[in-house]
This record gives structure tokens, sequence and C-alpha cells, in this order.
């Protein structure tokens, strides 16, 4: 049966049973990439969040900007998400660990769980956290996460799960150092498990939101596209660093595969509605030019 076949059925067997149906849990007879909202009405709209965890840290800009301004500084925050709908909070990124952060003695440090907690995003609410990709700003929380999250379900991708849990290069010092080794073998003891579910590309894990294969800084990173007020938005976390890079097409030195990078930002800006509501991984401005809500937090959109 094709897709379209499918939905149409779905479609028919959704209005045929009417209101009992809905009480009995329609959503059982829909496939994760077809939720009751695409059987029922119109798209869900939701809001993006930005919560810095860590920071400012000073670089020299060509550190985030490839091979360009070698004598120029630059701050950059590390940072994780939330998208919000109704009833519905989604967690991108788990940010760094307690552990690794005081080993690592991270300037304005802050547990991820305790800002996740400002804006009412708790244990009872989120059902779904999506790594982006296995660096250790963006994995490492995983040593709070399953405790302060119990029933959130992970998601990341096939190429970054193999490469960071049973590639041996993945051991090797160009990339354990930006790893966080604990939250790895965490990850991997998930696989198998309904808590992980591991993606192959893109694919749309609910109605408005869709997960998006953007290789170039690591294996398997990938961005999650968002139906918003703005429309479709996307958090994009270190396919770029900062947001010039996706407007002058320049990415930062932290390059697994260039050609892959640049490949990765032709399909995020056909994607998004605008260049301007694509939000890189650790850009100042998103803490900077948006509407504050708490502490180190701001809605971008």
């Amino acid at each position: 049966m094709t897709d379209s076949n499918r939905r149409d059925v779905l479609k028919s067997s959704a209005l045929a049973s009417g209101a009992a149906a809905t009480k009995s849990g329609v959503s059982s007879m829909i496939s994760e990439n077809e939720s009751v909202v695409d059987v029922a009405g119109p798209t869900p709209v939701y809001e993006i969040y930005a919560l810095k965890y860590a920071g400012p840290f000073t670089s020299k800009l060509a550190m985030v900007y490839w091979n360009d301004g070698w004598n120029e500084d630059i701050d950059r925050n590390y940072y994780i998400w939330v998208i919000k709908g109704k009833g519905e909070n989604i967690i991108v990124d788990t940010g760094t660990g307690v552990t690794l952060a005081k080993e690592k003695h991270l300037k304005g440090y802050v547990n991820p769980v305790d800002v996740l907690a400002q804006i009412g995003v708790n244990g009872s609410n989120v059902s779904k956290v999506i790594l982006t990709h296995i660096h250790f700003d963006h994995v490492g929380g995983l040593e709070m996460f399953p405790r302060a999250f119990p029933k959130a379900t992970y998601y990341v991708q096939q190429k970054e799960f193999d490469f960071w849990t049973k590639n041996p290069i993945a051991k090797r010092r160009p990339f354990f150092g930006i790893t966080d080794a604990e939250a790895n073998k965490t990850v991997a003891a998930m696989e198998g498990s309904n808590k992980l579910k591991i993606i192959n590309g893109d694919k749309k894990i609910m109605a408005g939101i869709e997960l998006l294969l953007a290789p170039g800084h690591t294996i398997g990173l990938q961005a999650v596209a968002v139906n918003t007020a703005k429309g479709t938005s996307i958090v994009a976390s270190d396919c770029a660093h900062i947001a010039r890079s996706f407007k002058d097409d320049n990415p930062s030195c932290l390059i697994t595969d260039m050609v892959g990078w640049m490949e990765s930002y032709d399909k995020l800006r056909a994607k998004a509605s605008s260049l301007d509501v694509i939000f890189p991984g650790h850009d100042v401005m998103m803490l900077q030019n948006y509407p504050k809500v708490a502490e180190d937090i701001t809605r971008l959109v």
C-alpha cells in the first residue's frame, strides 16, 4: 500500500469511528509520521526557547568561522533548547554533565536540569529528548537526564550513534577529547530499548517536528525543523556555531566532513522559511537579541 493510500485509509477509519475512537486512542492507529493532528486538523504551532547553561567563553573568531578572524576575539555560550507546544515539551540536547563541567571548570555553569525548571520543564511533562550530536556539551547531561526525565525517549541519528559507540576511531585523540565517555556509555546501553530511537536520515517524529540529517560538524549531526508562527524554523545546533555562518556560507574549524557540511547548509537554508529562523549552536545573539523569559532563557520564536 502506498503512503498516500495508507493515509486515506487512516483518515477514513478515524472519521468512521467518531468520538468514541478518539477517546479510546486514535493515535494507536497512526504511525510516528502521522499523528492525530495530521488526520484531524492543522499542524500544531510551537515555540522555541534557548537556554544558556554555561559561558560566555572567549576564543578567536577563526575557531567558529573557518580560517577567518585569527586576530579577532568572539564570545560564545553553551545552550540547550526547548520546543514547547500544547502539553508537549521537547528538549533538544542535554548540555554538559555536572561531573565533566567541574573537571573542565566551565565558566558560568548551571545544571541544565535546573535551567529547564525555570520555565516549567520537568520530569512530568517531557516525553522526548533530541540529541543533535554526541559532543560533551550536547550529550553530557545524560549523567542527570534519565533520572530527571524518566518518561523521555531519546532520538539520535544512526550514523552518529554508530560512530561514537562502535567505531574505534572515536577513541582516538581528535575525537575523544570532544565527547563524554560516560555519556557515550549511557547512550550505548539504551540500544534496543524503548528509551532510544535511532533514526536513519530525515524523519518526522510528530506533527510539525522533523529531524534532519545534517552532517559535517560530526558524522551524523541532526537539526530539528519546527512549525512555528514564523513558518519552518530550525534548531540547527552546531551545524553552525554562529548565525553568520549560514549567511556567509562559512562553517567553523571543527569539521568532520567539509563537503557534507556545505551540503547541509544548502539543505537547511532550503527547508527554513528564512535565514532569520535558523538557530545555531553557540551564538551569544540568541541570548542578547530575543525576548527574555527567565534568567539566561530567551524565546527565539
